[in-house]
């Protein structure tokens, strides 16, 4: 990190953005979808997520972005969590006032497949290349210590492909998923 771009908040204000970020990639939810929702530019949650901009949530967005999970939450039907309220960004235990370095990691280790699948998408190039499941599967392994089995990652890939964020090719029999390419818009 570029000393001139450090940014400082809460520890309040970090526990929440890093809190939204978990449940939008766990519910797949692209930041550009997110900011589009909200009627804010398209970098907003983007800036948000951002070690480099100062940004940070409100109660009011926080409530708008509950009730968008919980509709997409609703929509998706395989998410163990389909209620969403403000009260889900905030924490439990009570946090120091000491200003901290804002750093938002860009895999969140407590992701399970889906979350995981979409920060692969989101923040590396694994996807640059066409990638089998089982080149999937052993890189979400490798990030997240996990022992995981293609089988937990058939609907979030299944996910990534409906909302275009992947590319789904056959090669030899076996399926391929690599970044979609940005459409051209008219």
């Amino acid at each position: 990190m570029d000393a001139t771009n450090i940014e400082y908040l809460s520890p309040l204000d970090l526990y929440i953005i890093i809190k939204v970020k978990f449940y939008r990639l766990e519910l797949g939810i692209p930041p550009k979808e997110l900011s589009s929702h909200l009627d804010r530019n398209k970098n907003y949650i983007g800036n948000i997520e951002s070690s480099a901009h100062n940004g940070k949530y409100n109660d009011s967005v926080l409530n708008d972005i509950a009730a968008y999970f919980t509709q997409k939450a609703k929509e998706r039907k395989s998410t163990s969590k389909v209620e969403f309220s403000i009260h889900d960004f905030y924490p439990t235990d009570i946090l120091s006032d000491n200003r901290v370095i804002k750093d938002i990691p860009h895999i969140l280790s407590e992701s399970g497949p889906t979350g995981t699948l979409n920060s692969l998408i989101e923040s590396t190039d694994f996807f640059k290349t066409k990638k089998t499941l089982k080149e999937i599967v052993k890189k979400a392994n490798e990030v997240q210590n996990q022992t995981w089995k293609g089988s937990n990652f058939t609907q979030p890939l299944e996910n990534a492909v409906k909302s275009e964020r992947l590319t789904l090719t056959i090669i030899d029999g076996l399926n391929s998923y690599t970044l979609t390419k940005n459409k051209k818009k008219d």
